[in-house]
């Protein structure tokens, strides 16, 4: 089923109210909004690119200096519960060489971050209002609560709704970050991720365990199901970018977040939510750190030190995964 038929087409009466303030200010269009059909909102249009459209490029960072949006911010997109109301921020990063640069930059790792942390809007408000250096500081700040600082709460709406198989979210976020990564093709080649060349150079070696053999199995297999070559290993063939197969999709998704199905990516998303519980802020001895913390932000990647033995929702034929299957059959597009 092709994803139009699944979401729903967004109309402004049916938009939060902030997105509704960003359309009648042209920071957004109504094209650039997503949505599902349990009320669910997020954007193609990231934090950098909806402050350019009122002419802010920088921010102060904690220490005074000055640091370039578009280097920390452009992989930060909204997103909203429409009942009730809750804001959030997804991390949506290709492949990045920003960190080659001199100038300060954040992450190059490609991958999905979806944060239970509610975001403050009033902050991002204030600041596209009145962008003084104050209200871009508060803003970067906000933004660092919701995604990387430590001793952070999450939100119980959040938790609530991203803990439900049923939820229509995870899919949809799929799908706007394989379009977003697809736009990186050149030619009809997208380079697969760094991350991806390491492990599966290690697989050619023979040094790979077992289970990290797992996504060249799968992008060999896909290969078949496609009948011609989706990806060999350093690329993923997109003829078309507008309207991408199935096969085309999967190479993408695996290549980037580990994943090799929808379902999967959904489960590994729901799993984050399902510990965020008091027990789990419990610290694990010698770490330093809960399971807590590692859940309260759910990230979906592939690296060279990926630890694959506790995680059910790598595996398709798991529990986790069976249930999202189960709730959403009509998602094999």
């Amino acid at each position: 089923m092709e994803q139009s038929q699944i979401f729903p087409t967004v109309s402004q009466a049916s938009l939060p109210g902030f997105f509704q303030e960003l359309v009648a200010h042209n920071c957004l269009a109504l094209s650039d909004i997503h949505q599902t059909r349990d009320g669910f909102f997020t954007v193609s249009r990231s934090i950098a690119q909806i402050l350019a459209c009122r002419g802010i490029t920088t921010f102060p960072n904690a220490q005074g200096e000055e640091r370039q949006c578009a280097r920390f911010f452009d992989d930060w997109y909204l997103y909203a519960l429409a009942q009730p109301e809750v804001w959030g921020l997804l991390k949506l990063r290709e492949q990045e060489s920003d960190q080659n640069s001199t100038i300060p930059s954040d992450g190059d790792t490609p991958g999905v971050t979806v944060s239970f942390i509610a975001f403050d809007i009033r902050v991002l408000a204030a600041c596209l209002s009145e962008p003084t250096a104050g209200n871009r500081m508060a803003l970067n700040q906000e933004i660092n609560r919701v995604v990387a600082a430590k001793g952070q709460t999450h939100n119980k709406a959040l938790k609530a709704y991203f803990s439900d198989p049923k939820a229509e979210a995870p899919y949809l976020i799929a799908e706007c970050y394989i379009q977003k990564v697809a736009s990186f093709a050149r030619q009809g080649q997208l380079p697969v991720s760094r991350h991806y060349a390491k492990l599966y150079a290690a697989f050619r070696s023979g040094k790979a365990s077992r289970k990290r053999r797992r996504i060249p199995a799968f992008l060999e297999g896909n290969n078949q199901n496609a009948g011609h070559t989706v990806c060999d290993h350093r690329y993923v063939f997109l003829p078309d970018v507008q309207n991408l197969t199935l096969p085309e999709k999967l190479a993408i998704l695996a290549t980037h977040t580990g994943n090799v199905s929808f379902h999967s990516f959904a489960a590994e998303v729901r799993y984050h939510a399902c510990f965020l519980t008091a027990w789990t802020k419990l610290p694990i001895p010698l770490l330093g750190r809960s399971v807590y913390d590692s859940a309260i932000r759910a990230d979906m990647t592939i690296e060279d030190k990926e630890l694959e033995g506790p995680a059910p929702f790598y595996r398709l034929d798991s529990r986790w995964v069976k249930l999202q299957a189960a709730c959403h059959s009509e998602y094999e597009f």
